[in-house]
């Protein structure tokens, strides 16, 4: 049977919790295509059902049975496995792995994307059989790198080798990158998501500017990841490394850790069964989700989150931008806090993609104090979130240009912090833009900090 052929029938796909460290993958279940419907059927294993784990929560509950997706949001296939495709750059490039495999991609259907993913995928889930599985990790360097990030953007596939591919192709998000391990030169890179990770690397999602875009990128993110950490929001790590065509941003995955362990990850499109794409997620319903799955704690961290998407403009806060991790014990809690970088916003009035009790914009102070309350959080927190999060837009333009930011760029977006800022003032206070921070929180006494 040829490749091409293979991809007409069936698939018959075994899904895995892979948590890495040398142990066994559990078998969680089993995955059939349903041309007819255009939609997948899945059943948990038994050693699913007997452990207890609820990898899906909402969507998915641990249950005998055989389950049908609809065939919307996530192109018929269930939302536990829909953070395993990605979309954006690495879409394209997968759409190109699975051509060099001999498989045309008009009569392919997501559990043949899934089968490409492999064991490379965000979190702990694999999927088998496996599509090229013998491709391994590409030793390279950061400017080699960016040069087929620069490539891949623009569909010149030819020259990318196919490790470089598949490092790339199970990758999530719009903009360039690839999963790789980041050497302590800050020069020397594997792409690819290894199963053990060398001394002294660190395995990073790998982030290059677009081609066709603010160069800016970088830059700002690892501002915005410093600031974050600075005043009180727990954020992934980032790394800024310079090359020769200009600067990527290696952030480090809080879904792997340094002993090689997997983390069960889902975003929250993928926990609520939601299309990340459509703005119809509001921060309430985020507070519930987090209180349910982490408890009070992650709602704390959540309201510092908001409180700093909102003053840095983080307007492209939609679903797949917030995501939970699940440890060995099947505890749930709210990632760090990633893709921090100031946008734009929906439409022509700059909405964020998640509103605040129905305001996507002009939000104010009032509104993320009612919010804070609504949620069981004390005033004085409530304002020390607004607090911090004030002093870190005013600290942004000073640290983007002096990571290598333009000054220009950092400028307007400094301007438009001030009248971010100018609705997050309390009442009556001077109109100077400035504020005192008082910086990360402090353990409250018996408790674990947030």
């Amino acid at each position: 049977m040829t490749k091409r052929t293979a991809a007409q029938q069936q698939p018959r796909l075994q899904v895995f919790l892979d948590r890495g460290l040398g142990s066994v993958s559990r078998l969680i279940g089993e995955c059939i295509w349903l041309a007819s419907s255009r939609t997948a059927a899945f059943e948990w294993s038994e050693d699913a059902l007997a452990s207890g784990l609820e990898l899906s929560p909402l969507m998915m509950p641990n249950g005998p049975g055989v389950r049908n997706a609809q065939h919307d949001p996530f192109s018929g296939i269930h939302p536990l496995f829909s953070d395993s495709i990605p979309d954006g750059f690495g879409l394209r490039l997968m759409n190109r792995g699975l051509q060099i495999a001999g498989y045309d991609i008009d009569e392919i259907n997501p559990l043949h994307r899934l089968a490409w993913v492999g064991e490379r995928g965000v979190g702990a889930l694999t999927y088998k059989p496996v599509i090229d599985a013998k491709i391994d990790a590409l030793l390279t360097n950061l400017f080699d790198a960016s040069v087929m990030a620069a490539k891949a953007q623009e569909e010149n596939f030819q020259d990318i080798p196919k490790e470089a591919i598949r490092a790339g192709g199970s990758a999530l998000g719009a903009r360039p990158k690839f999963w790789a391990a980041i050497g302590p030169d800050k020069s020397t890179v594997v792409l690819g998501d290894l199963p053990k990770i060398p001394q002294g690397f660190t395995a990073s999602l790998l982030k290059f500017a677009p081609t066709r875009g603010d160069k800016n990128e970088p830059f700002f993110e690892a501002a915005c990841l410093e600031l974050a950490d600075k005043h009180g929001v727990k954020a992934a790590r980032g790394r800024l490394l310079s090359h020769a065509n200009g600067a990527a941003l290696a952030v480090e995955r809080f879904d792997r850790l340094p002993s090689g362990e997997r983390i069960h990850t889902q975003s929250v499109a993928a926990l609520l069964g939601i299309n990340f794409r459509e703005p119809h997620l509001d921060y309430g319903g985020l507070a519930k989700l987090a209180r349910r799955l982490g408890g009070d704690p992650d709602v704390e961290r959540l309201y510092r989150q908001l409180c700093f998407n909102v003053a840095l403009s983080m307007r492209d806060d939609h679903s797949k931008n917030f995501a939970f991790c699940m440890d060995a014990s099947g505890q749930w809690s709210l990632s760090p806090a990633f893709d921090l970088c100031p946008s734009a916003g929906l439409g022509y009035t700059g909405e964020h993609t998640t509103t605040l009790n129905g305001k996507g914009t002009g939000i104010s102070q009032s509104d993320l104090e009612a919010f804070a309350l609504s949620v069981g959080l004390s005033r004085q927190l409530a304002q020390e979130g607004i607090d911090c999060a004030r002093a870190a837009a005013t600290e942004f333009e000073g640290l983007a240009v002096s990571l290598g930011a333009t000054k220009r760029g950092a400028q307007g977006w400094a301007e438009t912090f001030k009248k971010i800022d100018a609705h997050l003032r309390p009442i009556g206070a001077p109109g100077a833009y400035s504020t005192h921070s008082p910086g990360k929180p402090k353990p409250k006494k018996g408790n674990k900090p947030p």
